[in-house]
């Protein structure tokens, strides 16, 4: 069985929680972990992350409650190499202000859109190049990266063997990936896939969540994300317990993004964190 400690709660699981809120609540739900974010609000904005609440006060919530931030979601468009300086200024933004907090990760994620005209080798050599840069400031800090391979048509980095290999023509040792069982759904990464093609010692995070509408696989979109349910279309407890068999000891991270959660109060909240994690443990 997958321990109480090995489960995270990714804000978008509690929208309207407020920061001083949900670190207490996943304390005693027994989650050690967090991920903050800088799009909870709406539109990317850093100075969201922490809820504009001081660093020093985060620092004494997460110290009292016994909780680690694992990540920060994330710095958008980070295989553009016309937006790498854009970047980097946003990625040390969000090192500046958790310098004293003990943060593990920041993500990354890939460029979406129709109109991107690169060839899939200018994709992958401005990613390299990108990582490289990223992989310098966050030694800085002492904080790793995690890029989030995003399954969507549009997304520009799709497949976990994409950034895979991004990783390994970069030589960076402080980057991994992030599994997300609806990203993974969404590019269609099938068993034989991720046992012919995904090597688990890359993966640094899973993130997970549940669909339940009963569209196209090319029609589905974030609104269609909920936390876990039995009749989830996906089958995500189904992949994680297969990336749990490859020897993957990592983190579990709840990442729905349905608007519908932002109705959802402490109490309710509480109740589909506590459903999710039995979902997984079982059979394990």
């Amino acid at each position: 069985m997958i321990d109480i400690s090995r489960f995270c709660l990714n804000r978008k699981a509690a929208p309207a929680i407020t920061l001083d809120k949900t670190i207490p609540l996943v304390a005693n739900l027994g989650i050690k972990n967090i991920e903050l974010r800088n799009d909870l609000y709406g539109a990317p904005d850093n100075t969201t992350i922490l809820d504009h609440l001081p660093d020093t006060e985060v620092k004494q919530l997460l110290d009292d409650n016994n909780v680690a931030i694992e990540t920060i979601n994330a710095v958008g468009n980070m295989d553009s190499r016309e937006m790498i300086d854009t970047n980097l200024q946003s990625l040390k933004q969000m090192l500046e202000m958790t310098k004293n907090l003990n943060l593990r990760n920041i993500v990354f994620c890939p460029v979406r859109s129709q109109d991107d005209q690169r060839s899939a080798q200018q994709r992958q050599d401005e990613a390299v190049a990108n990582v490289q840069d990223y992989s310098q400031l966050l030694k800085q800090y002492n904080v790793s990266g995690l890029i989030e391979p995003l399954g969507f048509l549009d997304g520009t980095l799709r497949f976990p063997w994409e950034g895979q290999a991004v990783i390994d023509k970069a030589g960076v040792d402080n980057f991994k990936l992030v599994a997300d069982t609806f990203h993974y759904y969404l590019a269609n990464v099938t068993e034989t896939d991720f046992h012919n093609k995904v090597d688990v010692s890359y993966i640094g995070l899973v993130h997970l969540s549940s669909v339940l509408a009963h569209k196209e696989r090319e029609k589905l979109d974030d609104q269609d994300r909920y936390m876990l349910d039995e009749h989830d279309i996906m089958d995500s407890v189904q992949i994680a317990h297969n990336i749990e068999a490859a020897g993957y000891q990592g983190l579990y991270a709840f990442e729905p993004f349905s608007d519908d959660l932002k109705q959802y109060d402490e109490e309710r909240v509480q109740e589909e964190i506590s459903r999710s994690i039995e979902l997984v443990q079982q059979n394990i």
